[in-house]
C-alpha cells in the first residue's frame, strides 16, 4: 500500500495520471479539492525486459493497467478519469476487440472494471508522471568528489595494509559509472564494494543510513554491500544507535525484566511497608495519615499528620513507630518526594535502615498498605 499524501474524499473527484517511457512506467493519482487537482499517491515501477520491447502503445497501455490494478482498492466503485499522452489510446474502447492481441485483451478487461473513461493530455502538462516514468534519467549530484576520494584511497594505510597481507579480499581497480575515476573495490564477493579511506566513513554512513533511517542490521547491509573497511559493522552499529532523529522517532525496545521478590523477614518490624494518605476529612486538625505495616504478622498503625512536609513524616515516623517498636532493617515506600528528601534519606542512613523505592506507577509494588 502506497502512502497517501492527502486524507482522500469519498465525494472528490478522481483522476488517474499515466505515462510509459522506454525502461518504466508512472503515474499519479489525484483528487479535486476546491477546483485544484491534488495528487493523492504515486506509483511507478520498472519494466521487464519483455515489457520493454513492447510498442509504444502497449507500454502506454501497461502503464494504465499495472496503474489501475496497483490503486485497486481506491478505486473500487468510484468514477475517475484517465488521462494519457499517448492518442490512440483514448480510442481503445471503440475499437474491435478482433484487432487486439490476448495480452491487450486481459489489460483492456481488468481497467473496464473500473473505468472507461479515458482522455488525452498533452505530453507538456504529463509531467508528473512522465518524471516518475524517467527517474533513471534523472541526473543526481555525487554524494562526494570520487577524484579526492581516489587519491586519498591511495595514501590510506589500512587500505595499503590490506593489499600486503594475505587475505580473503580481491581489490580490483575499476572504473566508477558515469565517472571518469578509477577505484580499488573489493570483488570477492560478486559485487564492486570501494574500499572507504577512513576519513569518508562518516560520510558514507550519513549519505545511506539518511534516506529512511533504517535499524543497526539493515543500516550495516545497506554499507556492507557497497562498502568496506575494517571494523565497519562495529562503527555503524554504533553510529545507528547514537542517531538523534532515530531515538526522537522509533519505539525502542524495552527490556523486559522479571518480577522482584522481597526477602522474607525473621522478625516482628523486621520489614516495614510506609505510604501517606490524604486529604481526610479535618478531625481535630489531622488531615493525613501515616499508614504503616509490618510485612512479618500484617499489623497496622495508622499515624495521623497535620501536614505531609518531610521533617513532619519523619519525626512522626520515629516517634510514634520506631519508639515502640524498634528500628526495623527494611524500609519499603514509593517515591513521594517526602521519603526521597534528604532529611529522610539522612535519618535512615543514621538508624541502619535500608529504604527500597517501589517502581514508579506501579502501587502494587507497595500493596501492603
Amino acid at each position: 500500500m502506497s502512502t497517501l499524501l492527502v486524507y482522500p474524499s469519498p465525494d472528490a473527484r478522481l483522476s488517474l495520471t499515466c505515462d510509459a517511457s522506454d525502461r518504466a512506467l508512472g503515474s499519479v493519482l489525484s483528487q479535486e479539492e476546491n477546483g485544484e487537482w491534488k495528487p493523492l499517491v504515486f506509483f511507478s515501477r520498472k519494466l521487464t525486459p519483455a515489457e520493454q520491447r513492447y510498442s509504444v502503445y502497449d507500454r502506454e497501455l501497461l502503464a494504465v493497467y499495472a496503474t489501475v490494478r496497483h490503486f485497486s482498492y481506491m478505486l473500487e466503485c468510484r468514477n475517475f478519469t484517465i488521462y494519457t499522452d499517448n492518442k490512440p489510446l483514448i480510442y481503445t474502447f471503440t475499437k474491435k476487440h478482433e484487432m487486439c492481441c490476448p495480452r491487450q485483451i486481459r489489460h483492456l478487461d481488468w481497467i473496464g472494471q473500473f473505468s472507461t473513461d479515458v482522455r488525452h493530455i498533452s505530453g507538456s502538462l504529463n509531467v508528473v508522471a512522465d518524471s516518475l516514468s524517467r527517474i533513471s534519467e534523472i541526473e543526481m549530484p555525487s554524494p562526494f568528489d570520487y577524484k579526492e576520494f581516489a587519491k586519498v584511497q591511495l595514501s590510506d594505510e589500512e587500505f595499503q595494509f590490506l593489499r600486503s597481507c594475505t587475505n580473503s579480499l580481491k581489490f580490483q581497480l575499476l572504473k566508477v559509472p558515469g565517472m571518469d575515476t578509477d577505484l580499488f573495490c573489493d570483488v570477492s564477493t560478486g559485487r564492486r564494494r570501494p574500499f572507504v579511506p577512513k576519513e569518508f566513513h562518516r560520510r558514507i554512513f550519513e549519505k545511506l543510513h539518511n534516506l529512511s533511517h533504517p535499524g543497526v542490521k539493515s543500516t550495516v547491509k545497506l554499507v556492507g554491500d557497497r562498502f568496506l573497511w575494517p571494523g565497519y559493522k562495529k562503527q555503524i552499529a554504533e553510529w545507528t544507535r547514537c542517531c538523534v532523529p532515530c531515538q526522537r522517532g522509533k519505539i525502542q525496545r524495552h527490556t523486559v525484566s522479571p518480577l522482584g521478590t522481597y526477602p522474607v523477614p525473621r522478625h516482628q518490624f523486621d520489614h516495614v511497608h510506609i505510604d501517606l494518605v490524604g486529604p481526610l476529612l479535618p478531625s481535630r486538625g489531622y488531615t493525613y495519615a501515616l499508614t504503616c505495616v509490618d510485612r512479618f504478622s500484617r499489623w497496622p498503625e495508622s499515624i495521623p499528620l497535620k501536614d505531609i512536609k518531610a521533617d513532619t513524616v519523619t519525626f512522626e515516623f520515629y516517634a510514634k513507630l520506631i519508639a515502640r517498636y524498634g528500628v526495623p532493617e527494611r524500609l519499603t515506600s514509593d517515591q513521594g518526594r517526602q521519603f526521597e528528601s534528604r532529611l529522610f534519606r539522612e535519618f535512615a542512613r543514621l538508624l541502619g535502615v535500608k529504604v527500597v523505592h517501589s517502581t514508579p506507577y506501579h502501587p502494587q509494588a507497595n500493596g501492603s498498605v
